[in-house]
């Protein structure tokens, strides 16, 4: 079966990106050409795929389309303006009024905390709930995009807040005898079913000296190395450093996981990764709203991500979610 990855890569080869686009496939979101910088993102969520009515509610499933969203575009440094959303309604187990009071209230909500509108999108029948989201921001006057390019040998790899909160989440929501003992099964199951886009932080690293940028949402492995791939450098993640969050570890030990393996891997939690250069560390955390760890470096070598753990390596096996979609490969 062909990877997301494949589909995308075989999407960019036969599209060309033409003038008044800076950036096309390829990263968090779009670049428009002009000064400050328009930027673009889409992102797309299935029942069945991205969420369950058995274990979300509507207001849990309308926050979360817009805040993957909005943390796409806060990894480029963006204030996002405007959100267009598309609705896919079954006709089975179908979605009443008061289900989309629910759903948009949720995203509403969310918007107004970030100063976006929910500026219009489109309704129409499907075979199960599907939601499009399209976020729009600007950048402020003067200031580049962050793009997952831009990492350089002798920066730091830098994580913001902390990682495995909504993997282990989503364990327990799909096993609840997991959660026994664990008091912070509830923050779990919040982290899974409402993340939290780092907007502020993103546009505070953008003007802060970061060199690289993206958000962890299929696993910090997984999207360094994207980075990596991106950058043409090597990337070594140290996973004694990663901010492994409260009751993760214990979920993971029921599932016979390392904790810091399944915040490395387990995706989902919309932090930032980021790359900043040794003498910028300082400033980049100046004022920001989270905590930003320092998890790794970059290196000259081969695009690729090494895990080590007390200085010897470790086998990762599965990097992070990637979907498996379409025909076999040919």
């Amino acid at each position: 079966m062909l990877s997301e990855l494949e589909i995308i890569e075989r999407i960019a080869r036969l599209t060309v990106t033409r003038a008044g686009v800076a950036v096309g496939i390829g990263d968090d979101a779009a670049v428009l050409t002009g000064d400050p910088a328009t930027v673009v993102t889409q992102d797309l969520l299935v029942d069945g795929v991205h969420f369950r009515r058995s274990t979300s509610d509507l207001a849990d499933i309308g926050h979360k389309a817009l805040a993957v969203n909005l943390s796409d575009v806060a990894a480029l440094g963006v204030a996002p303006v405007a959100a267009i959303v598309g609705l896919g309604l079954p006709d089975l187990d179908p979605v009443d009024g008061a289900g989309i009071d629910r759903l948009y209230g949720a995203m509403e909500a969310l918007a107004g905390r970030h100063d976006v509108t929910i500026a219009g999108g489109d309704v129409t029948r499907a075979p199960a709930l599907v939601l499009s989201v399209t976020a729009i921001g600007t950048m402020a006057a003067g200031v580049a995009p962050v793009l997952r390019s831009g990492a350089r040998p002798g920066d730091l790899l830098c994580v913001t807040g902390t990682l495995g909160a909504a993997a282990a989440g989503l364990a327990v929501l799909d096993d609840p005898r997991l959660a026994a003992g664990i008091t912070e099964a509830d923050a779990l199951r919040a982290a899974s079913r409402r993340p939290t886009p780092r907007v502020a932080a993103g546009r505070r690293l953008a003007t802060g000296g970061a060199t690289a940028m993206l958000d962890c949402s299929d696993g910090l492995a997984l999207d360094a190395l994207r980075i990596a791939r991106a950058s043409g450098v090597s990337v070594e993640l140290d996973l004694e450093s990663v901010p492994v969050a409260g009751g993760v570890a214990g979920v993971a030990a029921r599932r016979g996981i390392a904790g810091d393996v399944l915040a490395a891997t387990g995706g989902d939690d919309y932090e930032l990764i980021v790359t900043v250069p040794p003498d910028g560390l300082d400033r980049a955390r100046r004022d920001l709203d989270v905590p930003l760890t320092v998890v790794g470096r970059v290196v000259a070598g081969p695009a690729e991500l090494r895990a080590r753990r007390d200085g010897l390596p470790v086998e990762l096996g599965r990097l992070g979610w990637e979907h498996r979609l379409g025909a076999p490969a040919g």
